[in-house]
């Protein structure tokens, strides 16, 4: 659902929407949150112990074993897709960039998107693949991972809920800098066009830089372990009930709606700290408390219809399509849409060509093609062979 609304928010512009379903569907720098937020969720369910202030011994172990291994091992579980579609579009990126760069710029983009480095550089971190800046990002978070999960892992709820503070307020305090100094306070961001930033290259910071997602991700982590936890320390465990999963839901659409029709005047980095955050990690937490309940005979037991939806077969093939969904996007609307590369293919922009319902064959290309990435180069028994080959002779020169 979450990719769903991002790739229809990069391209939407070309379907020719109204003015509200443009709005609807442009808070991208909102959303876009919730996958750092997540990420850190899936990490701590992963590699923390259940009931116990302690990280997995195989997590500790392998990071004390090697640190460089470890963290090669996550960034392998994302780099090989990432590298497979920088290669197939190469002659579309190169092309384009060399056009309007040159040879030598165009040499340093290609390097910056390969190794994953372009969220470092704010006016340029959506070069190439311009969505895979994100994969930077987490790039820079999965490198520090070593050191912030086993502290993280000690901490009981008091001292979570303490860390959740801190890391809101350290997300929080740049962006009422930013909005301050340029009195940002109403803007609806995803909406405007780059010229009509009074300073992009600050903004750009605060969407793109690294930093940033390192607090988003603890957020996650903090959120899960709240979870986790629950029933220790002396605290009663929480009830489950439809409010805790539908509430937030609601409140995450609603203020969508509202920035959109304009009733919530805020700045797209503000709502993501003040609420969208909070409310898609009340949501998280629901869910999981919604998806652990056991029946009398100590099986698992989903009551919440939020949380039954959200299993639902069909859902689930798709989640499973959503790194790949992600990955081929942004190339797919390139070819479809930048005019540089579609005037040579298909006469110019294909929404100019063919109409504004072109956007739906673009919706089932990206569709189509993932499964296919999905399939043949993230299922590919040779490409994790080769992958771990690769992992294993970077160890050797760390």
């Amino acid at each position: 659902m979450l990719i769903s609304y991002i790739v229809c928010g990069h391209f939407i512009g070309f379907a020719s929407p109204g003015p509200l379903a443009f709005k609807l569907t442009t808070q991208i720098n909102v959303i876009v949150g919730a996958f750092f937020l997540l990420s850190g969720y899936v990490m701590a369910y992963s590699s923390c112990e259940v009931g116990e202030k302690k990280a997995k011994d195989k997590q500790i172990q392998a990071i004390e074993k090697s640190a460089p291994g470890y963290i090669l091992a996550r960034v392998f579980g994302y780099w090989p897709l990432h590298f497979a579609v920088l290669l197939l579009f190469s002659p579309m990126f190169i092309y384009a960039d060399y056009i309007y760069n040159g040879p030598l710029i165009t040499a340093a983009h290609g390097l910056m998107a390969t190794t994953l480095t372009q969220a470092w550089f704010p006016m340029h971190a959506e070069i190439w693949n311009a969505p895979t800046w994100f994969l930077g990002a987490t790039t820079f978070v999965t490198v520090l991972q070593p050191y912030f999960l086993p502290i993280l892992s000690k901490q009981g709820k008091k001292e979570l809920r303490r860390t959740a503070v801190w890391l809101t307020l350290f997300l929080l305090i740049p962006r009422i800098g930013y909005c301050y100094d340029n009195n940002a306070w109403g803007l609806l961001e995803g909406a405007m066009s780059p010229k009509a930033f009074k300073n992009l290259a600050i903004f750009n910071s605060l969407r793109f830089n690294p930093i940033w997602a390192v607090f988003e991700v603890m957020l996650g982590f903090v959120a899960c372990r709240l979870v986790m936890l629950d029933g220790t320390d002396g605290e009663k465990k929480p009830g489950v009930s439809l409010t805790e999963t539908l509430g937030p839901l609601i409140g995450m659409i609603a203020i969508v709606v509202l920035r959109a029709t304009g009733v919530v005047a805020l700045s797209d980095m503000l709502t993501r700290s003040l609420i969208f955050m909070p409310l898609f990690s009340l949501f998280l937490m629901g869910l999981h408390r919604a998806s652990v309940q056991l029946d009398a005979d100590g099986k698992q037991k989903i009551t919440d219809p939020v949380a039954k939806l959200l299993n639902l077969k069909p859902l689930i093939w798709l989640g499973n399509l959503s790194f790949p969904i992600f990955v081929v996007h942004g190339p797919l609307g390139q070819l479809f849409y930048k005019k540089a590369i579609a005037s040579k293919i298909f006469g110019g922009p294909c929404n100019i060509v063919f109409g504004p319902w072109f956007f739906y064959v673009f919706l089932g290309a990206v569709v189509a093609s993932a499964f296919l990435l999905n399939k043949f180069v993230m299922g590919s028994d040779k490409v994790k062979k080769l992958s771990g080959w690769i992992q294993g002779k970077i160890v050797q020169y760390c």
